[in-house]
C-alpha cells in the first residue's frame, strides 16, 4: 500500500502530459490501484465455492466507500475549511461512469435470475469486461467530445 500511495504522489501530473482527463485516471487507473485487493479476495473466495459471498462482497464493497469513505472524506474537508457545504462537480464523463455501473447491476441481477435462474456463467464474466472496455472509450469520447 506505501508503494502505491508514493506512487501517485510522484506520478499524479502525467495526465495533464498525456492529455487524460483526471476523471477517466481516477475512473480506470485509480480505481484499479483501489480495487485489486477485492478482486484478489473475491477471486479466492470463489474458488473456495463462496460465490454468494463474492457477488455481496462486489456490492458490499463500493457500498462501504460511498456512505463511509465519501462521508468521511467530505466531513474531513469540512472540518478543515469550515464550510458547511462543499461544491462538486458532476462532469459528463463521470455521469458516464455512473450509468455504466447502473447497467453492470442491473445485467448481474438479469443473468442471475432470469437467464441463470440463480447461476451466473461464464458468459456474464466476458460481457462484464467488453461493458468495462465500451465504458473506457465511450468515457473518453465523451470527454473529448465535451472540450
Amino acid at each position: 500500500f506505501l508503494f502505491i500511495g508514493s506512487f501517485f504522489r510522484q506520478n499524479i501530473s502525467p495526465p495533464h502530459y498525456l492529455s487524460v482527463p483526471k476523471t477517466i485516471m481516477g475512473l480506470t487507473v485509480l480505481a484499479f490501484g483501489n480495487s485489486i485487493q477485492d478482486l484478489i479476495a473475491n477471486i479466492s473466495v470463489s474458488k473456495k465455492g463462496l460465490s454468494t459471498m463474492a457477488v455481496t462482497a462486489c456490492f458490499a464493497g463500493p457500498i462501504f466507500n460511498f456512505g463511509v469513505g465519501l462521508g468521511l472524506g467530505f466531513w474531513a474537508l469540512m472540518k478543515t475549511t469550515g464550510s458547511d457545504e462543499i461544491p462538486v462537480e458532476f462532469p459528463n464523463d463521470l455521469r458516464t461512469g455512473f450509468y455504466f455501473t447502473i447497467a453492470n447491476c442491473l445485467m448481474i441481477v438479469f443473468a442471475g435470475t432470469v437467464v441463470g435462474k440463480g447461476v451466473i456463467g461464464k458468459k456474464f464474466g466476458y460481457v462484464a469486461c467488453a461493458l468495462y472496455v465500451v465504458y473506457v472509450f465511450t468515457s473518453l469520447y465523451v470527454s473529448n467530445a465535451s472540450k
